[in-house]
């Protein structure tokens, strides 16, 4: 018989080739493109994580002054007016469309439901901080990881590789050793932890989701919840920190001084907060601030250590074991991300713009298989 290639269907207008020519050349990008978009949101990412962890380190350093030596222990209030700044100065940027920002806000109650819950992150942290030893409290910080796996996999069923799960285990293992020293336990220091643990995990989990679900960028979504948290601290201050009133100012103000540059430090950790986390994950968020507390410790070494004992040595075998298992752990996600474009990129050739063409046996001139040549298959 004859061999001939029969067309499927009916012709493609023009319209719909230039309709599905463009979609194909959305979806599929030159190779040199893609790899200069993966290098471009690899250092967006990077950018992100410096800047989180460099302000972040500032804002603790210059917060334990201002409660050490001028004796401001006002967690509320402090917090109270970070918030304030944060809201103030987004409020600016997005109006005015800066860094090409527009004003955009969560729905009213999800709003309000997401700063709730990141307030409650920080009250809760603190207040288990003061009812329990400080390695307790450490201990309670590196329950983060697992609750936020717990959390994910019963609320949406994302799991993670063996491989991750056992860098993760080895990290917390590493930055246990080096930070955990005394553990003191009391009832309503353990209730304060279970509160901090819960709601600073789902807050970073919906710090993530809220911005894929609402289409909202970090300036966005930061500035959105901002104003809440701000309201939701004032009644804190209100209700455990009416007493700030009486705090006796140094003469030369040097707290309030240090108070603004905390506010414009915590508007950088804020921001770069809710990048880092939309950017890649509350789990690799709660890693980058690990890192953090590793480079700490290395840097207290370094520039303060005068003699070396047993607990120093405890510390640093402890950041070696943390580092090697961060450097797993950012290794098997780009293996992970790498597979994961793979795979997109073997989808979108499968789809190939046009409708197919199919090659059938011709059995008689004017005949298809038995059929009439003009009656489609």
């Amino acid at each position: 018989g004859m061999l001939g290639r029969v067309q499927l269907g009916p012709p493609m207008t023009s319209t719909e080739e230039s309709s599905t020519k463009a979609e194909g050349d959305g979806d599929s990008l030159p190779v040199e493109d893609k790899g200069a978009q993966k290098q471009s949101n690899a250092f967006v990412v990077a950018c992100w994580a410096v800047c989180n962890v460099a302000l972040s380190v500032g804002l603790v350093t210059v917060n334990k002054i201002i409660m050490q030596k001028y004796e401001f222990t006002f967690v509320f209030t402090l917090t109270f007016c970070h918030f304030v700044a944060t809201s103030m100065c987004l409020e600016l940027i997005t109006r005015m469309g800066w860094f090409g920002a527009s004003v955009k806000y969560l729905p009213l109650d999800t709003n309000f439901l997401t700063a709730a819950t990141g307030v409650a992150s920080i009250a809760f942290m603190n207040f288990s901080l003061r009812a329990n030893s400080v390695g307790f409290y450490q201990i309670t910080k590196l329950c983060v990881i697992p609750v936020v796996l717990v959390i994910d996999y019963f609320s949406a069923g994302k799991t993670v590789s063996s491989r991750v799960l056992l860098s993760l285990l080895l990290l917390l293992a590493g930055v246990g050793i080096a930070t955990v020293t005394d553990v003191e336990l009391k009832t309503v220091g353990l209730v304060f932890a279970v509160l901090a643990v819960g709601s600073t995990a789902q807050f970073q989990i919906w710090q993530g989701s809220m911005q894929k679900q609402y289409a909202l960028s970090p300036l966005q979504m930061t500035h959105s919840v901002a104003v809440p948290q701000a309201l939701i601290t004032l009644v804190g201050v209100i209700t455990f920190e009416r007493h700030v009133a009486s705090h006796t100012f140094s003469p030369d103000l040097a707290e309030c001084w240090l108070i603004l540059v905390t506010c414009f430090m915590a508007i950088g950790v804020n921001v770069t907060s809710m990048g880092l986390i939309g950017k890649t994950s509350p789990v690799t968020f709660q890693v980058v601030g690990h890192a953090k507390t590793c480079l700490i410790i290395t840097s207290g070494f370094l520039f303060f250590t005068s003699e070396i004992n047993v607990q120093t040595v405890k510390n640093l075998a402890g950041v070696c074991i943390a580092v090697v298992a961060m450097i797993w752990y950012g290794q098997l996600k780009s293996q992970e991300a790498a597979k994961a474009s793979l795979s997109k990129a073997d989808d979108l050739k499968a789809r190939q713009p046009g409708r197919p063409l199919e090659t059938v046996s011709v059995n008689e001139p004017g005949k298809q298989g038995g059929h009439d040549a003009g009656e489609r298959r």
